[in-house]
């Protein structure tokens, strides 16, 4: 377990911080990420557990941010992998019986009627058969039922978000600090990035939140934490060193400065072309059409860098 200890610790949508360290934005290391709110199923603070797994678990469920977890690949990888060979085997198998049946003309009736090989006499089956074709296809059903079952579970748990670096930083920072009483075996996956996914739901969380948050660790006054904080998020730990700021304001501002961008972005081809045109100054119409086609791009770059648009989004809002 590393041995580094930060003076500022990340917290959710909350700031973590030793009131023995300078606080200073050249100085300042602690993040702001995501933020309980009152339906969050944890009722109690974070220092009302006990420490190691307790603490930590209530730490976890304190934001949707810091639900990171392994997702196992190469154990998943390696169950289908064993799964798929077993599969692999019966297959072989259940061919080599129809192949063995179709050279012998008066089998054939077992490949063509399903009730006649159901009912197929035991002293009939070749001895080298350890089961018949029917108990084989049961239990052939189960394995591949088994497999569909794993394989699509894989896929999903593939599908998860990969946690974003400030959430990891906020995660790794807790367990080595506040969560260090663990034994460093018990802590070891969280070493292990590339294999983390969160559970964070997929609301856009682009630059422009957070540059937001970034905003919050500098400006701490009373009149952010006033618009920022609820009494349930001013709740959720005792410590006096730690902020919570509330997930639908963040996301409500977010929205707000999204909507002031998207306009002006909108608005300012549209005078620039009216100013000109009264003006009499107004080029060709290459001029005309450098001018939008500009702004259509800045439009599209905006969309980009401040929300998590997929590229036909993008391209619908810029044809439109």
């Amino acid at each position: 377990m590393p041995s580094d200890s930060l003076s500022v610790l990340e917290k959710g949508l909350g700031i973590v911080e030793d009131p023995n360290s300078p606080t200073s934005p050249e100085t300042d290391n602690s993040t702001v990420a995501s933020c309980p709110t009152e339906n969050s199923s944890q009722s109690s603070p974070v220092e009302d557990f006990p420490e190691g797994f307790p603490r930590l678990a209530c730490f976890l469920d304190s934001d949707e941010s810091f639900m990171l977890f392994k997702r196992f690949g190469i154990v998943f990888s390696r169950l289908l992998l064993n799964k798929q060979d077993e599969i692999r085997q019966m297959e072989d198998e259940l061919q080599g019986m129809d192949r063995m049946d179709n050279t012998v003309l008066a089998n054939k009736a077992y490949l063509l009627s399903r009730d006649e090989d159901v009912k197929r006499e035991r002293s009939s089956i070749p001895a080298c058969w350890s089961q018949t074709r029917p108990q084989l296809l049961e239990k052939l059903e189960t394995k591949i039922l088994e497999y569909s079952e794993l394989l699509l579970k894989a896929n999903q748990v593939k599908a998860l978000e990969k946690p974003s670096a400030r959430d990891y930083r906020s995660v790794l920072h807790y367990m080595e600090n506040d969560g260090g009483q663990m034994f460093e075996k018990d802590m070891s996956w969280i070493y292990d990035k590339e294999d983390l996914v969160s559970l964070r739901p997929g609301r856009e969380h682009a630059w422009l939140d957070g540059m937001l948050e970034r905003l919050l660790k500098v400006c701490r006054c009373g009149f952010v934490r006033y618009i920022f904080c609820t009494p349930e998020t001013n709740a959720r730990t005792d410590n006096p060193a730690i902020h919570y700021y509330d997930r639908r304001r963040i996301a409500k501002c977010v929205t707000f400065l999204i909507t002031i961008i998207i306009l002006i972005l909108l608005m300012i081809p549209i005078w620039l072309l009216y100013k000109s045109s009264v003006k009499g100054t107004i080029g060709t119409t290459n001029d005309t059409i450098v001018m939008i086609l500009s702004f259509t791009l800045v439009f599209s770059a905006a969309l980009s860098a401040f929300t998590k648009a997929k590229r036909h989004e993008i391209v619908a809002a810029s044809a439109g």
